[in-house]
């Protein structure tokens, strides 16, 4: 009875494992996996712009057409155009990747001042200090860092949620097997003092 109530942890472990190989997978195939995301992203822009210009066409009055038209028709080119050139999309992706990166490394560091008198500054100093240091990186390296940069930044966090998804299985097995554990302990005791 309790087995039911308990989250399914074969389940997570075997995500987390699957979770893990495609991680190792994108790393070590970055250009691949970076391709792939901008594939992914080139077609999410295709079908939000196809909604966009049929929602336009619904509509009535040439005021509420005009506006969900113009906009859906950018974003189906937009989508086509990263479709048919996903380097180029990689490049484009890997650029805003660099600026990203470049200001919440500055934001983290400067944030960390206002807390250094807590425990814990030096942490966010130095992670500003590796995200800024990142950007540099990729910054220095444009427009080849597309082809490594987005695909082993996916691969990492696919490898680190693959990795807490295993982690968060064997905690919640050792839990379950410790309550269980528990019970079995304590119901022999209660019947005796009853």
């Amino acid at each position: 009875m309790n087995e039911n109530r308990t989250p399914a942890t074969s389940a997570l472990t075997i995500m987390g494992i699957l979770l893990v190989i495609f991680g190792v997978l994108a790393i070590g195939t970055p250009a691949v996996a970076g391709t792939a995301v901008v594939i992914v992203i080139g077609v999410l822009m295709l079908v939000a712009g196809i909604v966009q210009i049929v929602s336009g066409l619904r509509s009535e009055g040439f005021s509420d057409k005009l506006p969900p038209l113009v906009l859906g028709l950018i974003t189906t080119l937009a989508g086509l155009g990263v479709l048919g050139h996903p380097l180029l999309g990689l490049e484009f992706l890997t650029l805003l990747l660099t600026a990203f990166f470049i200001i919440e490394g500055i934001w983290k560091i400067i944030a960390s001042f206002g807390y250094r008198p807590a425990t814990g500054w030096l942490a966010m100093l130095f992670s500003g200090v590796i995200t800024l240091a990142l950007g540099g990186l990729i910054w220095k390296q444009w427009p080849m860092s597309g082809l490594w940069a987005v695909g082993v930044l996916v691969g990492v966090d696919l490898l680190m949620t693959g990795f807490s998804l295993i982690a968060i299985a064997a905690t919640i097995r050792g839990l379950r097997d410790a309550v269980q554990g528990a019970v079995q302990d304590a119901g022999p005791n209660s019947d005796a003092s009853a």
